[in-house]
């Protein structure tokens, strides 16, 4: 039986492809790693929005005040900083680089120390009420330390698609 894919070489059994196919589908980003990638594409996006968003309502508010708080200048610096590990993260993972593992935690908990600062922090300094936007952005940071950062660190797939 000739492999599925190039149909030149003898197929495996299991999968129906040769063993130059089946590695080079290995390498590359499907299955589970979908999830990820998704979540890089609408981090990116969504920390831009708030970047910009933040960035209008700061100024606009300084020009009415003459007065930023040191909280206010803390976000500006943390969405900053979110903003470029979402950039270099979304980069190395897309263009499949060695460094993806690190670069992948360094988001997770970055978004992680952003989320708690934007929603934790107030709470306990302003005693501000959370609403639902504040507990779905808390959780969201919650759940991408604790399931992706240990597949990350973990998985063999990671090794096989990233670190070749």
């Amino acid at each position: 039986m000739k492999c599925i894919n190039c149909k030149t070489s003898e197929a495996n059994k299991e999968s129906g492809l040769c063993d130059a196919c089946e590695n080079e589908e290995l390498s590359k980003i499907n299955g589970l790693l979908y999830f990820p990638a998704l979540g890089l594409i609408l981090g990116v996006i969504r920390i831009a929005i708030e970047l910009y968003s933040f960035t209008i309502a700061a100024f606009n508010y300084f020009n009415e005040t003459g007065f930023l708080s040191y909280y206010a200048m803390g976000v500006f610096v943390l969405l900053i900083c979110g903003f470029i590990v979402s950039i270099y993260a979304a980069w190395l993972f897309f263009r499949r680089k060695k460094g993806t593992r690190k670069a992948m935690i360094a988001y997770y908990v970055t978004g992680l120390i952003i989320a708690l600062y934007l929603t934790v922090l107030p709470a306990i300094i302003f005693d501000v009420q959370q609403d639902s936007d504040n507990i779905i952005l808390l959780m969201s940071g919650v759940f991408g330390v604790v399931i992706w950062i240990p597949y990350f660190i973990f998985s063999k797939r990671i090794n096989m698609v990233f670190c070749r």
